[in-house]
């Protein structure tokens, strides 16, 4: 089962921008994908798309912008764009699916990066505020600790050993997600840096290959997004 995630960078669909991310997402032929700050459009289009609505409290520009898209080959169940009324709106978005392992739950977020609504948006906020009121509400989700085969992935805007975020931060981060293994912390090979563009799943999965890499710019140079996005192929973890 190979799984994807990539922050586009409001790549718009049709751009010579938009057509070099398209095109190199379908080339990585995943069944599971995940865009953030991007559109339906970027993705291939035999597949099937839920999102996580329109309300994330900033003029939406383009119609079809969306914060958060989930992609798969086969059609969503139980689709929730909600969560909790805690979240800050327009971040999160869950379903369930079939996969090459069987049912799968996923769940496609973007955590507000740091100055979310400080300086722009509703300017309504302190820096942190709405990152910590995000992980502290992903945190208390009735079924965050009871689902098994479960994929969440997405832009969470936190490298993984902390880096420039605050500690108390972190901590908030690294709590919303206990339990959950994260195979993208850390150095990953052929990747200019730690990422923010993060997978996690239930250890009743194992990542099966090594991730590879959706570049911030292309072999010619050109510009793709100010992410760099990741993939790899995950399978049932060995029972014993």
């Amino acid at each position: 089962m190979r799984i994807g995630t990539w922050n586009t960078g409001w790549a718009v669909p049709g751009s010579a921008r938009g057509v070099r991310v398209r095109t190199s997402i379908a080339v990585a032929e995943c069944d599971i994908l995940c865009v953030t700050e991007g559109s339906a459009g970027l993705l291939p289009g035999e597949g099937h798309v839920i999102d996580a609505g329109t309300d994330w409290g900033y003029d939406l520009l383009r119609e079809d912008r969306r914060k958060v898209v989930l992609w798969g080959r086969h059609p969503w169940t139980g689709a929730d764009c909600v969560g909790s009324p805690g979240f800050p709106g327009g971040r999160f978005v869950k379903g369930v699916t079939e996969s090459p392992i069987g049912p799968l739950t996923v769940v496609g977020v973007c955590v507000p990066w740091d100055g979310a609504h400080v300086r722009n948006g509703r300017k309504d906020r302190e820096l942190w505020e709405d990152h910590h009121a995000w992980l502290e509400a992903f945190e208390r989700l009735p079924w965050r600790r009871t689902t098994d085969r479960m994929v969440v992935l997405g832009d969470f805007n936190q490298r993984i050993p902390r880096m420039r975020a605050p500690k108390k931060a972190h901590e908030a981060l690294l709590r919303a997600f206990e339990g959950l293994e994260i195979p993208t912390a850390g150095e990953i090979p052929g990747a200019p840096g730690l990422t923010i563009d993060h997978i996690a799943h239930t250890p009743d999965l194992r990542r099966a290959t090594p991730f590879r890499i959706w570049p911030k710019r292309n072999a010619d140079d050109e510009a793709m997004s100010d992410h760099f996005g990741v993939w790899a192929d995950f399978s049932l973890a060995a029972t014993t």
